[in-house]
């Protein structure tokens, strides 16, 4: 006789993704595979997915999920497929794919104005950036303009201090010059001055002739 099985309760995690033309039940099955699995509908509208597989030690892992299938979908169109990394996808098609809904249609254009809305901002922040770039950097260039200004002006004061200066420099030297010439006229003058009296002295044989070291000088009455 069969030992009897020991079964650990497993509870899978699941999600229900919607679009228009279905519903999908997705089951995520980690360890099962497709023969462990049994998707089934009864004549409730009851959509059942269970399963086992065999554990380590002789034990068995087990579920059961019991899904109400949507209202306006077809049940004789539910299909199962389950892939290889474990998750179970059950397809449940509607009898009357939904039309465009106008509430969201109105929620898409909102969304859509307020897109359109968040790039003026950034364009025109964009814009005023550059704007303000283009004044910062005229700004630097009349700067720049303005020193290479004052330099030149610098340049021309220093230049006319140093013809000032040369100018100086040249009428100190032009007087020292008519000094010195001006002292040799007068020196000059001075030796034709001594030269015409002493031709005077030579040729007069009435001037005195100045007394020899020693001799006595004598003295005559008026």
């Amino acid at each position: 006789m069969a030992a009897a099985r020991t079964y650990v309760d497993f509870v899978p995690s699941h999600e229900l993704v919607e679009d228009a033309a279905k519903q999908t039940l997705v089951v995520n099955l980690p360890g099962f595979k497709k023969e462990h699995l049994r998707v089934q509908i009864d004549n409730y509208g009851r959509l059942r997915v269970s399963g086992e597989r065999p554990l380590e030690g002789g034990q068995w892992s087990r579920f059961r999920k019991e899904f109400q299938v949507p209202e306006g979908c077809d049940a004789g169109g539910i299909r199962a497929r389950f892939e290889k990394d474990g998750v179970l996808h059950v397809t449940m098609p509607r009898l009357t794919p939904l039309q465009d809904d106008p509430k969201a249609a109105a929620d898409h254009e909102a969304e859509a104005a307020r897109h359109a809305a968040a790039a003026a901002v950034a364009e025109e922040k964009q814009r005023q950036e550059e704007m303000e770039e283009e004044r910062a950097r005229k700004r630097h260039a009349a700067d720049e303009e303005d020193r290479a200004s004052d330099e030149g002006e610098d340049a021309h004061h220093q230049a006319a201090s140093a013809g000032r200066q040369a100018y100086g420099f040249a009428r100190d030297r032009s007087r020292s010059g008519m000094v010195r010439a001006l002292l040799l006229a007068v020196a000059v003058a001075l030796v034709g001055v001594a030269g015409l009296y002493a031709r005077y002295r030579w040729m007069d044989p009435s001037a005195e002739a100045a007394p020899a070291d020693g001799a006595t000088v004598g003295l005559s009455d008026y």
